[in-house]
């Protein structure tokens, strides 16, 4: 089985800002913790993230 397409999308986020793999997993737990304090996404009931949420997370991360 491939990976989920949650994962490949956030795994395309990541390419496309250029994040090294130290802030690739630092992106990962920001999207955990904006899920857990209830800063869910709207692509379904699991809250999981649409590829424009992701990017504005990764601005929102990155600070731009």
């Amino acid at each position: 089985m491939g990976r989920k397409r949650d994962l490949k999308q956030v795994d395309a986020v990541c390419r496309e800002f250029d994040l090294d793999a130290e802030t690739e997993l630092e992106f990962r737990d920001f999207l955990h913790e904006c899920k857990e304090s209830g800063d869910r996404g709207t692509a379904n009931a699991r809250g999981d993230f649409t590829m424009d949420e992701l990017r504005t997370k990764a601005r929102e991360f990155l600070g731009e």
